[in-house]
């Protein structure tokens, strides 16, 4: 899996207005982007804005045609203290999706449904 983390930090009192702004969703189509998932975050003090997506080539393509896009950009302007910047994995981790078809126990032994060792010895 792959991320994009965008963090943005917000003008004094503007987190309500930012949970506004989310309440509709995006100002674009993440049916039509390479995500899997999209989630943002919100501190009183920034806006964490996270992608996930398999492979190299996860990133935000977004068409500089769309009128909603510009209103929305206009919108967050009002909110945004700074200009949002890109966040780098200092560190993950992630669960093992083991398949309770595999199993790492020894060979079934005598008396076992199995029977014996399937190896020759």
């Amino acid at each position: 899996m792959r991320y994009l983390v965008v963090v943005a930090p917000l003008k004094a009192d503007t987190a309500e207005r930012v949970r506004e702004l989310l309440a509709d969703g995006p100002p674009f189509d993440v049916d039509n982007t390479v995500f899997e998932r999209h989630a943002v975050h919100v501190t009183d003090r920034e806006v964490v804005f996270v992608f996930e997506g398999e492979g190299p080539s996860s990133k935000l393509v977004l068409t500089a045609e769309n009128p909603e896009l510009w209103r929305s950009a206009k919108a967050w302007q009002e909110c945004l203290a700074e200009r949002p910047r890109v966040a780098r994995t200092g560190y993950s981790w992630e669960r093992a999706n083991l398949s309770p078809e595999i199993s790492f126990e020894p060979t079934p032994g005598p008396g076992d449904s199995e029977g014996g060792d399937v190896f020759s010895p």
